[in-house]
């Protein structure tokens, strides 16, 4: 050994005092003898109606043999079984001791938990009324099913209960240790995408096992299997959902932890989260504000033309004018910022980021163009960042304009996509137009390009 290390201590059991006053008193206490029946004689009181003098001891040592004690009695194997599950439905305690062996025994099919007899005649104890609405036994039914995980998802969900919570009500009844139990986590995410129709709770249940698993292996697959598997319509109606995986999974290690196809999906939902704002917004213009009829035939050509756009929307920021804002401000479930007021005709406006563009579309008035910028940081500052805008400080910025003359939404699709903002796969903004409607146009088309000059002039006086 080496020598810096000192040798460790001896001791002698003998340095310890004997706990005499103890086995003292343990020599003068009386000899119990502990009598049990044979499991013949337990199954006959069964048989008899005599459950009632049967000792938990002697249940144990009933169940524990009833096996062997079937392979004996073949015929009668199966009754005896069905009485003590009637007997069950009466005494929780022996109601414990069946359905905790029963669930050992799903897990992997082993006679040493329970007899099969107990197993076959389970039925009898699922038909008595009210049994089936015990937690445990719809938990135990859920473990002999082709997808257990999917239905104890089901039952967790129905009573609002996150995985751990689950657990945490059954530990005393059931062996919470079993892999079905430990496995369900990975079906919460599958069960809620396959659910036909879907209520606030169910998304708040959802939200809360997500936070359970925290940033888990598990988080990421649910994650995953969600951003995929989750309908347009579902996440337009729940924004919360897009909303908790944007902030939890938007720096760049989390986002690249998650598959191409679910990173291009987040974006994708985050664009009809944001469309669906900009769509809100303009159907309550319509149905609040006292507007001219070419003023309805804007808005409602705008929200058709940007339905086509709405897979890229990565941000929308709304500017109202005050009025607007006094109507409709507090029906709007978003942020909202109030233009200053510098004299002109009254518009709504809706910042949208592209990614590498940022689109200003205005929705009313003289001019009411749309007006594109490169997405660099004094732009982002402006347009995201500064909380006071005026429609003149958005024109002075400048940046290329498009009209909402007549036809414009062809020319303004490929205005865009030669910026590479493209429509959502297999979508159609406009079909090309004919000679006639061209001539058409280009009339009206020079009318816009005079007022829009001029509403640019007024604005550089403005700002300077």
């Amino acid at each position: 050994m080496n020598d810096n290390f000192p040798s460790p201590p001896t001791y002698s059991l003998s340095v310890y005092p004997q706990p005499k006053k103890l086995l003292e008193f343990t020599t003068q206490l009386p000899k119990i003898e502990i009598s049990v029946q044979t499991v013949d004689e337990i199954l006959k009181k069964v048989q008899e109606g005599k459950e009632e003098s049967i000792s938990r001891l002697e249940w144990i040592y009933c169940i524990y043999g009833k096996s062997e004690w079937d392979n004996k009695n073949s015929l009668i194997s199966r009754k005896t079984s069905e009485l003590i599950w009637k007997y069950a439905v009466h005494n929780t305690w022996l109601q414990r001791q069946l359905l905790w062996r029963l669930a050992l025994y799903y897990n992997d099919q082993n006679q040493n938990h329970l007899a099969s007899s107990f197993v076959e005649s389970f039925h009898v104890f699922l038909s008595i009324e009210d049994v089936k609405d015990i937690l445990t036994v719809k938990i135990i039914r859920s473990l002999n099913t082709n997808n257990t995980g999917r239905e104890l998802s089901k039952i967790a969900c129905e009573l609002n209960f996150t995985p751990s919570e689950l657990i945490t009500e059954i530990n005393d009844d059931l062996p919470v240790w079993i892999a079905a139990f430990k496995n369900f986590i990975e079906e919460i995410v599958p069960y809620f995408c396959s659910l036909t129709f879907t209520n606030q709770q169910q998304v708040n249940w959802l939200l809360r096992c997500l936070n359970e698993m925290s940033l888990s292996e598990h988080q990421v697959n649910a994650v995953n299997y969600l951003l995929i598997h989750i309908s347009k319509e579902v996440a337009s109606k729940y924004p919360p959902l897009v909303a908790w995986v944007k902030e939890n999974y938007s720096n760049a290690e989390k986002i690249h932890r998650l598959s191409e196809q679910a990173r291009q999906k987040l974006r994708e939902l985050i664009g009809v989260i944001n469309y669906a704002d900009f769509k809100k917004l303009v159907s309550l213009i319509l149905q609040r504000l006292q507007l001219e009829d070419f003023e309805v035939n804007q808005l409602l050509r705008r929200s058709e033309f940007w339905k086509f756009y709405s897979d890229r929307f990565e941000r929308i920021r709304i500017l109202l004018p005050q009025k607007t804002f006094n109507t409709i401000g507090s029906q709007i479930k978003r942020d909202v910022d109030i233009l200053k007021d510098d004299g002109s005709n009254p518009t709504e406006i809706c910042i949208f980021d592209f990614g590498e563009w940022f689109v200003v579309e205005f929705f009313r008035g003289r001019g009411s163009e749309t007006r594109l910028f490169p997405k660099n940081l004094k732009n982002q500052q402006i347009l995201f960042g500064q909380h006071q805008l005026s429609v003149k400080q958005i024109r002075c910025l400048g940046g290329d304009t498009h009209d909402h003359a007549y036809l414009w939404q062809y020319y303004c699709c490929q205005w865009l996509a030669s910026r590479r903002i493209y429509p959502n796969p297999g979508t159609q903004p406009s079909q090309t137009p004919t000679e006639y409607q061209l001539t058409e146009r280009w009339s009206k088309l020079q009318r816009w390009e005079s007022d829009i000059k001029r509403l640019e002039e007024e604005a550089r006086r403005y700002c300077n």
